[in-house]
C-alpha cells in the first residue's frame, strides 16, 4: 500500500524539481538498503539507522574508504536514480498535477520515516523486524537470492560456541567484583601508556602511587568489536567465538547469581546494548540513560561514581558500569568537572589536530570517572577487583583512520587494567601473565572472581575474534592469530562463517603493551 500510493502521488505531483528532489530520498533510500543487504546480510534494523547517523561522519570519511563492497550499490542506486530524473525532466506529467498531491505525497513519505524513527528498539539477535525502502518488490528478490546463496554454518564450530562451566571456590569467601566498561579509549592518548599530553592523571597516580595493599596492572590489549553495539554485548554474554550466540545463552549476571553475588547495573547509555546480552538479570538495582535527570549538577557520567558509592554492603557484591566517556563530543559528557581538566591546546592550525585536541581534553573525564569509581571502593578491607577496559578504540589518525566503527584490528586495541588490594592473588597473577589480553579473557577473570571459571571446547589462546560493526557476528568477524613479534594474521569472515575478504598481516610492533614503554 505504501508504494501504490506514492507511484499515484508521484505522479499527480506538482514541480519537476520537487519531483526530481524526490527521487533523491528514494535514491538514498535504496542505496543505504541495498549497502546493508551487501555489507550485514540483512536490512537494516531502525536501531541501526540511530547508530548510522549518530557517526555519519566518521562512516563517510573513512568507513566508506575501507568498506569498497559498498560501490557497486551506491551504483546500481545512482544510476536508476539518474534514469528518473531524465525521464522526469523529459517527459513531465501534464494533466491532473497539483501541489495538493505533493503536499499529501510529503505526509506518506513522512509517515514512512516515522516508522523508521518511531519503532520500537529490536533486539538485533531476532530478525523479522527491519526498515522498509521504496522498491520493495526488487529488494525483496535481493534479499531471497542472497538468503538461497548463504551456506550454514559449518558444524565443525560448534564446539566454538558451547561454553564449560566450572565451579570454583571464592578466595576469602567474600568479594567485591566491578567490571568498568569504557567508551572509546585510545590507550595511545593516555599518558597512562606515554600519550603525549597528561590526559589521565589521576590514573597514572593510581598506578605510580596506589594506597597501601592496592595495585594497579594495565597492559593494552583487545576488545571484542569495533563499535559499542559489536562488543558490549559480546561482553556481557561472554562470547568467545562470535557467530551463534544462541549457543550461550547465558550472561555475566547470571555467573554472579551462581556465585551468590548482589549485581547491580549502572550505565551512561541506552538500555539496549544490554537487552541484546540478555538484560541485568537479578540485578538489584539497574540504571541507564533513560532514568538519568538532566536537571542534576552532575552528568550521567559524573554520576557513576555516586551509584557505586550507593550500592549497600554485602559479602558478595557485583557492579556493571558502561561509561560514556570520551565519545564525541569528547568533553560534553562531562559538565560540572570541566572547569578542573586542564585546557590543551592544538599543536597547529589543522584540523586533525584540532580533532586530536578536543578528545584529549575530554579523556581527563573518562580518566575523572574511573578515578573515581575507583576511589569509592578503597576503604574496602575485603577483596576488590576493579576490572576497566573499553567497548573500542577512537583512531585519531593511527593509519589514516579516525574514529571507529571501522573493521580493522587497530579500532580494536584498549586499555585493560586490574585494580585490586589483593595484588598477590590468583586472579593478579593470572593478569600479569598475559600478553596483551582480549576481552575474552578479562571476562574470564571476572568470572573466575566470582566463583565461576569458563572455556570453550576449541578455545585457543593464541586465537580470538573481533566483531564487525555489529554484534555476533552480524556484520562480519575477524578471526585473529597471534604470530612471533606482536604480528597478527587477520582472516575476515561473514555471519555463517564462510570468508569474506582476503586475509591480511598486523603489526603492533609500535604499540607499548604496559605502561613504561614508549608510544610509537
Amino acid at each position: 500500500m505504501t508504494l501504490l500510493s506514492f507511484s499515484a502521488l508521484f505522479a499527480l505531483s506538482a514541480g519537476t524539481w520537487f519531483r526530481i528532489l524526490v527521487i533523491v530520498l528514494i535514491f538514498l533510500s535504496q542505496a543505504i538498503w541495498l549497502s546493508s543487504i551487501v555489507y550485514f546480510g540483512a536490512p537494516l534494523t531502525p536501531e541501526q539507522i540511530r547508530l548510522f547517523f549518530m557517526d555519519t561522519a566518521d562512516s563517510v570519511s573513512t568507513g566508506l574508504r575501507v568498506q569498497s563492497e559498498f560501490l557497486l550499490p551506491m551504483l546500481v542506486s545512482l544510476a536508476v536514480a539518474a534514469l528518473l530524473v531524465v525521464v522526469t525532466v523529459m517527459r513531465p506529467m501534464k494533466a491532473g498535477r497539483s501541489w495538493v498531491f505533493s503536499v499529501l505525497l510529503l505526509v506518506v513519505l513522512g509517515g514512512v520515516g516515522a516508522r523508521w524513527a518511531l519503532h520500537s528498539l529490536p533486539s538485533v539477535v531476532q530478525p523479522n523486524v527491519y526498515s522498509p525502502s521504496f522498491l520493495a518488490s526488487a529488494n525483496a528478490g535481493v534479499l531471497a537470492y542472497r538468503e538461497s546463496r548463504a551456506p550454514a554454518p559449518p558444524a565443525s564450530l560448534g564446539g566454538m560456541a558451547d561454553h564449560v562451566f566450572t565451579k570454583v571456590d571464592i578466595p576469602e569467601g567474600r568479594a567485591t567484583v566491578v567490571f568498568v566498561m569504557g567508551e572509546s579509549i585510545n590507550p595511545a592518548r593516555m599518558s597512562l601508556f606515554g600519550g603525549p599530553r597528561e590526559t589521565t592523571p589521576r590514573l597514572d597516580h593510581l598506578f605510580k602511587e596506589p594506597p597501601a595493599g592496592w595495585k594497579m596492572f594495565a597492559k593494552i590489549g583487545f576488545s571484542g568489536g569495533v563499535a559499542t553495539l559489536a562488543s558490549v554485548p559480546s561482553a556481557l554474554r561472554m562470547v568467545y567465538f562470535p557467530n551463534m550466540p544462541e549457543r550461550q545463552p547465558r550472561n555475566i549476571f547470571d555467573v554472579a547469581k551462581d556465585g551468590d553475588f548482589a549485581s547491580y547495573y549502572y550505565s551512561a547509555q541506552a538500555i539496549h546494548t544490554m537487552q541484546i546480552a540478555g538484560g541485568a538479570r537479578y540485578a538489584k538495582d539497574s540504571k541507564t540513560v533513560e532514568t538519568y535527570d538532566e536537571a542534576l549538577p552532575k552528568s550521567v557520567e559524573e554520576s557513576l561514581a555516586d551509584d557505586v558509592q550507593a550500592v549497600p554492603p554485602a559479602p558478595r557484591r557485583f557492579i556493571y558500569i558502561h561509561q560514556r566517556a570520551d565519545h564525541e563530543p569528547y568533553l560534553a559528557n562531562c559538565k560540572k568537572y570541566t572547569s578542573e581538566f586542564k585546557t590543551f591546546a592544538p599543536s597547529d592550525d589543522s584540523s586533525d589536530e584540532a580533532r586530536r585536541t578536543r578528545y584529549d581534553n575530554g579523556l581527563q573525564c573518562w580518566d575523572r570517572s574511573t578515578s573515581d569509581i575507583v576511589g569509592t571502593l578503597l576503604a574496602q578491607k575485603d577483596p576488590v577487583y576493579v576490572f576497566m577496559t573499553s567497548d573500542h578504540n577512537e583512531m585519531m589518525g593511527e593509519d589514516g583512520l579516525w574514529g571507529h566503527l571501522i573493521r580493522k584490528l587497530p579500532v580494536s586495541v584498549v586499555p585493560v587494567m586490574l585494580m585490586t588490594n589483593r595484588p598477590d592473588s590468583a586472579i593478579a597473577a593470572a593478569f600479569q601473565k598475559f600478553d596483551r589480553p582480549t576481552q575474552f579473557q578479562l571476562l574470564q577473570l571476572t568470572a573466575q572472581a566470582m566463583g565461576t571459571t569458563f572455556t570453550v571446547k576449541q578455545y585457543d589462546p593464541s586465537v580470538f575474534y573481533v566483531n564487525g560493526t555489529m554484534p555476533f557476528g552480524q556484520a562480519k568477524y575477524m578471526k585473529v592469530e597471534r604470530l612471533p613479534g606482536d604480528e597478527y594474521r587477520i582472516s575476515h569472515y561473514s555471519r555463517d562463517a564462510s570468508p569474506a575478504e582476503p586475509t591480511e598481516n598486523v603489526s603492533l610492533k609500535g604499540v607499548p603493551k604496559e605502561p613504561g614503554h614508549t608510544a610509537s
